[in-house]
Parts: C-alpha cells; structure tokens; sequence
C-alpha cells in the first residue's frame, strides 16, 4: 500500500531538500520518495531517554529549595563564561 501526500513548504527549504536528496540519492527518479521515506521514518522512530544521569542531579536538587538551585543554576551558568 502507498499513501500520498501533498503539502506545501517553504521554497528555499524545500530547495534545500532537493538539493540534499539527489547528492545522498543521486540524480534519477525515486532520490526525493526515498529522502521523504528515510526523514519520515527517523521522525516517527521512539526516541529512548537514559533518565539514570538525570536522576541523580534530582535527587541533588531535591535537597535544595528553589531559591538556591536557581543561585546554583546562574553562578554554573556566570562561571562558564570567565573561562
């Protein structure tokens, strides 16, 4: 089965598009489908979350009150641009 679909984009990003579908798929008929195909399917593909890093920054966090993540935030944030 095949499904169409006909939308309308912006000119120079659809340009841009055409552009890069016949460089990676080559200059012949079916390098636009077969862009349009690979863009879809990475679009549509479940993204995984490692939440395990992420968690131990919170269980940080959660002995802070807000005030002070927030001076903590903005001193880490001051600090990177010194250097």
């Amino acid at each position: 089965m095949v499904e169409s679909f006909r939308v309308e984009v912006d000119e120079a990003l659809a340009r841009r598009f055409r552009r890069k579908a016949m460089e990676l798929y080559g200059y012949r008929k079916g390098s636009l489908k077969k862009a349009f195909e690979v863009s879809m399917s990475k679009f549509v593909e479940p993204v995984r979350v490692d939440w395990k890093p992420l968690m131990g920054v919170l269980k940080q966090l959660s002995e802070k009150d807000s005030v002070a993540v927030q001076h903590t935030a903005w001193s880490d944030e001051l600090d990177s641009h010194r250097h």
